[in-house]
């Protein structure tokens, strides 16, 4: 009896992995449908909490992402996306907005100047593409 389901495993297998590589796209759009298929935050910014609209800019504001191995860690990071709705700006120049009630931000010339309280603060990375900017600020537990 063993014997008949090892066999009967390595043959399976050998079809499932055939037809993996042969139906590859297809197989992955239904998973990333599945509704308990996550993206992990550190590569998507997190869920948007809230979207302030300025006209030719709209700005979403990701949720707080504290990324760990297991559980939550004690830095992490909030994504900023800033997304252009007129295409015949050139430069990103938003006047100041407020992220929560201490943080407020404000860009001149592509160049994000993040406020928490009475200090500035600082930025991990930014992103720049024609319709898009990006970046993201450093976050304490």
């Amino acid at each position: 009896m063993k014997n008949f389901i090892a066999k009967f495993w390595a043959i399976l297998s050998i079809f499932l992995l055939l037809g993996s590589f042969m139906f590859g796209q297809q197989l992955q759009d239904i998973l990333m449908k599945a509704p308990f298929m996550r993206i992990d935050p550190s590569f998507s910014g997190g869920e948007v909490e809230s979207s302030v609209n300025q006209g030719a800019y709209t700005i979403n504001i990701h949720q707080k992402v504290f990324p760990a191995l297991i559980g939550e860690g004690s830095e992490g990071f909030r994504q900023i996306t800033v997304i252009k709705n007129d295409s015949a700006v050139n430069n990103y120049n938003i006047k100041t907005f407020a992220v929560d009630s201490l943080t407020t931000i404000k860009i001149v010339d592509n160049v994000p100047e993040v406020t928490k309280g009475v200090s500035s603060f600082t930025i991990n990375e930014v992103g720049l593409s024609d319709k898009k900017m990006i970046f993201r600020i450093k976050e304490k537990r």
